[in-house]
């Protein structure tokens, strides 16, 4: 029993247990993440029912052409409840609000506790929540809700639960207590996260409607009206996308280490980028000078590179590295898998030629590293427990693909003053970034040296001979063509397995096509690769292993079979492996099988945007970026994380505050 019952807590549990009835109503919530007294009010409701209009029944009758709509009823049992077992387990009671009478059926499913039914008499009030329907000439409701008389004529908030383990009445009960006895401590504690900002500046800064927190939480927990929930909900998540900003600025590390300057001027970036065999866009030249200055610095560099596929992240990281190379600092980059790292190294040699020692780790090898000579180090996470054992101080280290690796993996070799740069091609708006990554400096690529046009469209079923007919013809023109499948060997599901696949297409086309997924070897791997680049296959049948950062010149159709099963930021990074060195390329979404209206909006993404900045922003609005105040292994910390336990912000709410002067308030 619970106060939404019309008991008092502190009566209830002082019965039952005869235990401390606050202490006991909070230890409920533990399982929430709730510990103290200060927290219940700053968990927002998921939704609300408006319970403030109690309807007749005969307002509520059907009307032809107009749907039917909830309401709620205060009705009197009016006969007797009957259990009736067939064809499906239910119980029929009748009732009268004074003027017309409604059956009610409340079958036994979902978990439905049938007692409180069972244990109505005649004459008893009850309120319940549903529609009406007319059945067979007579008015009835199906399983409707019962409203407790607690809730009955208000705007009940309804909060997040847990089946079987925390009940939506639990938080609904410690919210009434904490209205009464912790509203103060609550607005403390808020105004303690945004210090030293008081709650005039607080509700000014954040542009509130309202003056008072209090009234702010009052509303959001008690409201009177719809309206006036409506309100404080949304002023609430004004203030949780405020209080993210703000958390995002202080993220950022201002103390010297002794040590974490490197001995790397712009000029020995400008003798580098002179020597190179290309010319860099205005954004390459912009992230270099962004990152030599900070490596110049006595603060350890806390960089994210982030750059839409094939705008060049490699050579805006790899002229700092190298400069910091040939000062003398011991430099690592690491790579998410070894195709990758061999890629990179490759294209490192070439780029400044064979005065610049390269060491590629991948394998399980304990062998000691030869570091004479001062090599740039390049690996998969082999590197990390091999750097380690030999004491090695790493001055500048770069995380390629950083959304591969966890936050354990990157601490394992990164000491106190080594210079941090992430890498990634999951282009990050500057919104999301803040968001995201609020305690990271930011440079982004968003110009492409190489002019392309990469056409996407989305194909069902019924135009799968189409799509066949044209890839037929993409590879008469001597390009080549990747066909990626969700799942790796499965007999029960072979038109989506690649194994499968690949024997359906090496039948098709003899001697011509390549496989490439996750599990198998490297060497393997390698070699696969390696046959594409030099043109001696034409068709790779593949996993999702060739997502991130695999240049294959000739590629110039990826079709992705379900497509649906993967994220807008993977398909947009497969599509990035297509026409790498320009001119026109081809990717195809192919839906075997019907999938939701929602899934279907996501993936008409990609069609609407080949940039990826934008292509994120929107993606984000559609999901959101999630429950920002739950913990877990976060790439960085507590910077995401807001006053409010479920709010889910989308970029539209970041953006008002992106450019305020008044988060400068607390910038010192």
């Amino acid at each position: 029993m619970s106060l939404s019952d019309g008991v008092a807590p502190e009566v209830v549990e002082t019965e039952a247990t005869g235990h401390d009835p606050v202490a006991a109503m909070l230890h409920k919530l533990r399982r929430l993440g709730v510990t103290s007294w200060e927290q219940p009010l700053l968990c927002v409701p998921k939704a609300y029912a408006d319970f403030s209009k109690v309807l007749s029944l005969e307002e509520a009758l059907p009307k032809i052409g107009v749907p039917a709509e909830e309401g709620l009823f205060s009705l009197i049992v009016s006969g007797i409840p009957v259990v009736v077992p067939e064809p499906k387990r239910r119980i029929v009671l009748s009732a009268t609000d004074g003027m017309l009478s409604v059956k009610i059926v409340v079958f036994d499913d979902l978990g439905r506790d049938l007692a409180y039914w069972r244990g109505l008499r005649i004459g008893e009030r009850i309120n319940v929540r549903s529609i009406l329907h007319i059945r067979n000439g007579t008015l009835q409701f199906t399983s409707p809700e019962p409203v407790p008389e607690v809730m009955a004529s208000s705007v009940f908030p309804r909060y997040p639960s847990r089946r079987g383990v925390v009940s939506e009445n639990a938080l609904y009960d410690a919210t009434r207590h904490a209205l009464r006895h912790h509203l103060k401590d609550t607005v403390v504690v808020i105004l303690r996260s945004l210090s030293p900002m008081d709650e005039a500046q607080v509700c000014t800064n954040a542009q509130l409607k309202y003056s008072s927190l209090s009234d702010l939480l009052r509303d959001l927990h008690a409201p009177v009206t719809m309206a006036a929930a409506e309100i404080a909900t949304a002023e609430v998540r004004k203030l949780a996308a405020y209080s993210v900003m703000i958390n995002a600025q202080r993220m950022k590390r201002q103390n010297p280490i002794a040590g974490s300057a490197l001995r790397v001027t712009s000029e020995d970036a400008d003798r580098l980028i002179a020597s190179l065999p290309l010319k860099l866009t205005a954004d390459q030249a912009q992230g270099i000078a962004e990152i030599i200055k900070d490596l110049s610095r006595p603060i350890p560099m806390f960089r994210l590179l982030s750059g839409d596929v094939g705008t060049g992240k490699t050579i805006t990281y790899a002229v700092p590295a190298v400069a910091a190379r040939n000062a003398g600092h011991l430099v690592a980059i690491l790579t998410p898998n070894s195709v990758l790292a061999e890629q990179l190294a490759g294209e490192i040699a070439e780029f400044f030629g064979r005065d610049v020692p390269l060491i590629v780790v991948t394998g399980g090898s304990k062998r000691k590293l030869d570091l004479s000579g001062n090599p740039i180090v390049i690996g998969t996470t082999a590197l990390l427990s091999r750097l380690k054992a030999q004491s090695a101080c790493l001055a500048m280290l770069v995380v390629d693909e950083q959304q591969k690796f966890s936050v354990s993996q990157k601490q394992a070799v990164v000491e106190t003053g080594t210079n941090l740069l992430e890498v990634t091609a999951t282009a990050i708006p500057r919104t999301t970034a803040l968001v995201t990554h609020g305690g990271m400096d930011i440079s982004i690529l968003r110009d492409c040296p190489v002019s392309k046009n990469i056409q996407t469209r989305i194909v069902s079923a019924k135009d799968a001979e189409r799509l066949f007919s044209h890839t037929v013809k993409v590879l008469a023109t001597g390009a080549q063509v990747a066909v990626v499948y969700p799942l790796v060997d499965d007999p029960e599901q072979e038109k989506r397995s690649v194994v499968a696949a690949y024997e359906t297409w090496s039948r098709r086309f003899p001697g011509k096509v390549g496989m490439v997924y996750g599990a198998m070897k490297e060497g393997e791997k390698n070699e696969v690769i390696r046959k594409l680049k030099e043109r001696e296959l034409s068709v790779l049948v593949s996993s999702t292993v060739i997502e991130i950062g695999v240049t294959i010149p000739a590629l110039k159709s990826i079709v992705v079979v379900n497509a649906d099963r993967y994220g807008v930021s993977t398909l947009h990074q497969l599509r990035g492996r297509v026409a790498r060195r320009g001119g026109t390329g081809y990717f195809f979404v192919y839906l075997p099988d019907k999938v939701k209206p929602e899934t279907m909006t996501r993936l008409q993404l990609l069609e609407q945007f080949n940039d990826g900045f934008s292509l994120a922003e929107h993606d984000a609005e559609l999901r959101g970026y999630g429950d920002l105040s739950k913990e877990g292994d976060r790439q960085h910390g507590s910077s995401r994380s807001t006053l409010f336990v479920g709010i889910e912000l989308v970029p539209s709410d970041i953006h008002q505050f992106g450019t305020s002067t008044h988060l400068k308030i607390i910038s010192t």
